[in-house]
């Protein structure tokens, strides 16, 4: 594998955050429109798009982290699917977690009661905190699996192959 400068290694991860912001807050939009259409029935005013994109890009600096510190790495002979939920479980574990710890840090510095930044990182309920982290790792499982498959595969092949058009005929 070449060399590549700082330079050029800093803006591919720029391009790699960004893009990571984007899906995730595509995701995140979804999700408050989903909300939104939902409180809309019972005459409650909710669309916070503006905090998607803000919670998008503090969790893609979150699992940027992740796979800086290579968690969960591929094993040798292990199938695919079993690398992708391995890796899903471990940034799935960290964005809790990391999440968590800045919701309580933001609640020390505002001299909120903690239990109030534990209830904004899921919800209110132990059921909302429970379907936030599953819709959560139902985010992470594509994101994940586009990246191993970038690896094993090689980037460059799978760029080719999503966003090249193919040759018609056989």
């Amino acid at each position: 594998m070449p060399r590549t400068s700082i330079r050029e290694q800093a803006l591919f991860e720029l391009r790699e955050f960004c893009i990571l912001s984007v899906y995730l807050w595509v995701c995140f939009a979804a999700i408050v429109f989903l909300k939104y259409s939902i409180l809309r029935q019972e005459g409650v005013a909710y669309l916070p798009f503006g905090m998607a994109a803000i919670k998008a890009v503090v969790s893609a600096k979150f699992l940027m982290l992740g796979n800086v510190l290579r968690l969960s790495g591929g094993h040798a002979g292990e199938r695919l699917v079993v690398t992708i939920l391995r890796r899903t479980l471990a940034l799935l574990i960290l964005l809790v977690v990391l999440t968590t710890l800045e919701e309580v840090a933001l609640a020390a510095i505002y001299g909120r009661p903690i239990f109030t930044a534990v209830e904004d990182v899921g919800g209110s309920t132990a059921m909302q905190s429970a379907a936030s982290i599953f819709v959560m790792l139902l985010i992470l499982i594509p994101y994940v699996g586009m990246r191993s498959l970038g690896e094993v595969m090689g980037e460059d092949v799978l760029y080719r192959l999503l966003v090249k058009r193919q040759r018609e005929g056989p």
